[in-house]
């Protein structure tokens, strides 16, 4: 995992990459493991917002795909760190712009 100081623009491009590419080529599994440790090194970085979007994002891809009790997991960790009464405004731009572009995965 690429979260070291000095790298967090780097890091933050390679999961977003991998998550558009998977949800391009429908890898459910890939896409909600993807999204699930992007959600936790966004939280460890401090942006927690795009970290919430994220956690969510992977619960969907986690019930998507019939993995349910890790679903669960997921929704248990959200609770822990963020608590009941967190409240997101909408879902986090890059998430959504990630799931809206098609075909540009590949790297510049």
């Amino acid at each position: 995992m690429m979260n070291f100081s000095g790298y967090h623009d780097q890091a933050c491009q390679f999961y977003e990459d991998a998550i558009r590419s998977s949800n391009e080529h429908k890898f459910v599994h890939e896409e909600a493991m993807g999204s699930e440790l992007a959600a936790s090194f966004f939280f460890e970085i401090g942006l927690h917002q795009k970290s919430y979007s994220f956690f969510l994002h992977s619960v969907d891809c986690y019930k998507k795909w019939g993995a349910l009790a890790i679903a669960k997991r997921v929704e248990n960790d959200i609770l822990c760190k963020f608590g009941s009464g967190f409240v997101q405004e909408s879902m986090d731009d890059s998430l959504a712009s990630i799931l809206a572009q098609k075909g540009s995965s590949k790297r510049r």
